[in-house]
């Protein structure tokens, strides 16, 4: 009997070595180390970039633009992502080709206090064409590029030019006007926030949206642009390029009813899209208006022009 039992068992132990041996051979998976497995390296997008992240939005200088000065300012959203800390830096690259096999400038922008990351480029060769990106960084870590956007710098020019301001017969006299900056470069921004807060009592006093027209002058933006230019000819009105006679109750667009411009390059100011731009007039057209300063420079385009308060 015992005999018996024991030839059992061995049938039976036998059977089972048989059976795991043909499921080895049959392919079932075995552990294996986490080197092994697909998709286990560092990168995490389909590009080979290692953050996990989004790409930023690049959206100044505006694709194909002409005539930015050799030290650019670059403008993007941010990248998002769940690996993102605050603050992190994103990498601005600018090359000859769309390739950048060859970089003529290079560097990490800074966030502003719009959130906005900006990068100041080293001077560009004039009259090129130039095409940019940028990444976020972390780290060693890097997410995708932003899509790939070009702009031609402003032409070297060997012919001096006479700077002049517009003159307005019903404006008051104005102060001196800087110097022009060296060919393809830019004049620093004057600090306004002095004028804007001498303002801050008058916005209730004087009109800040008359008949209701928000891109048109006022008597409000109107004493503040008097108050700057008679310490500085280059300060203007920003002509909003981008708003048209149906966001402006029918009416046409003389500038914005609450931004100042200030011509930050050569030649003449008026109708220069060389411009710092500065929201002055929080709550514009609304029931609250209060001054403020936010410089949007690089945000969309601007023009310089110099205008009153226009007639009903």
């Amino acid at each position: 009997m015992n005999a018996y039992r024991r030839l059992v068992r061995l049938v039976v132990f036998s059977a089972f070595c048989a059976v795991t041996l043909a499921a080895c051979e049959g392919g079932v998976s075995m552990p294996v180390s986490p080197s092994a497995v697909a998709g286990g390296s560092s990168a995490l997008n389909a590009d080979g970039s290692t953050l996990k992240a989004t790409a930023p939005n690049a959206i100044f200088p505006l694709p194909d633009a002409t005539s930015i000065p050799v030290e650019a300012i670059l403008t993007v959203q941010p990248a998002k992502g769940s690996q993102i800390v605050a603050n992190f830096p994103h990498r601005f690259e600018v090359s000859d080709t769309d390739t950048f096999a060859t970089l003529l400038s290079s560097g990490t922008g800074a966030a502003d206090s719009q959130g906005l990351i900006r990068y100041s480029t080293t001077a560009l060769p004039a009259a090129k064409k130039v095409f940019w990106r940028s990444r976020a960084e972390q780290s060693d870590k890097y997410g995708p590029w932003s899509q790939v956007l070009a702009f031609t710098t402003v032409g070297a020019s060997t012919t001096p030019t006479t700077p002049t301001t517009p003159a307005d017969p019903n404006a008051p006299a104005v102060g001196p006007r800087p110097s022009d900056p060296p060919a393809g470069r830019r004049l620093p921004l004057p600090d306004a926030r002095p004028f804007i807060n001498a303002m801050s009592g008058q916005v209730a006093t004087l009109p800040s949206c008359p008949y209701g027209r928000k891109y048109s002058s006022n008597p409000w933006l109107d004493k503040l642009v008097d108050s700057l230019r008679a310490s500085d000819a280059r300060w203007g009105y920003n002509s909003k390029p981008t708003r048209t006679a149906a966001d402006n109750n029918g009416f046409p667009v003389t500038c914005a009813g609450d931004e100042i411009a200030y011509h930050y390059g050569a030649g003449d100011s008026l109708n220069s899209p060389n411009v710092y731009l500065i929201d002055a007039l929080a709550g514009h057209c609304g029931p609250n208006p209060a001054t403020t300063y936010r410089d949007f420079t690089g945000e969309e385009p601007g023009f310089w022009t110099l205008t009153r308060t226009p007639s009903r």
